[in-house]
């Protein structure tokens, strides 16, 4: 119940960090929403009880998670405003990060994640090749682009989505 209730408040969250809004219809119609993904979800694949250790573990990694991608957004925001004032460099250009073989909820979280930040877009997401293509506002060195997402990966997203 407990697992559900979180799945509930974390798209609810999710929902409302996308509207950046805080109106109390947006957050009733967030809840009523994820409410309905949340059921139709455990209607196509009945969840167990989880166990406990790693529901709590996983919990203790969430501000960690929204913080760092509350720093990586105001990060690539001020990368991007620049670029636009035409105080900054830009030279964008596609970059393949490869992804760990965790499963695609993992992946599609990175995905959205990555995704969250205005000087990156996904442009694919390929769980069986193992990759994630982005193309990013300043792609110079791919290498530090592919070692700072596996970075935020494992130090933020894989303790939430293992």
């Amino acid at each position: 119940m407990i697992a559900l209730l979180l799945r509930v408040v974390v798209l609810t969250a999710v929902y409302l960090l996308v509207l950046t809004s805080l109106h109390p219809g947006d957050v009733l119609t967030g809840v009523v929403v994820a409410t309905l993904l949340v059921a139709a979800g455990r209607r196509i694949s009945p969840l167990g009880p989880p166990p406990p250790a790693p529901l709590l573990r996983r919990l203790a990694g969430v501000p960690a998670l929204v913080g760092g991608t509350l720093v990586d957004l105001a990060r690539g925001t001020w990368q991007t405003a620049a670029c636009l004032i035409g105080r900054g460099l830009a030279d964008g250009g596609l970059v393949e990060v490869p992804i760990p073989r965790t499963g695609p909820t993992s992946a599609a979280a990175w995905g959205i994640r990555v995704g969250f930040v205005p000087d990156t877009v996904v442009v694919d997401l390929d769980e069986e090749r193992g990759r994630m293509l982005l193309h990013v506002l300043d792609a110079r060195d791919p290498e530090a682009v592919v070692a700072e997402q596996l970075d935020s990966y494992q130090r933020r997203q894989r303790p939430v989505f293992p």
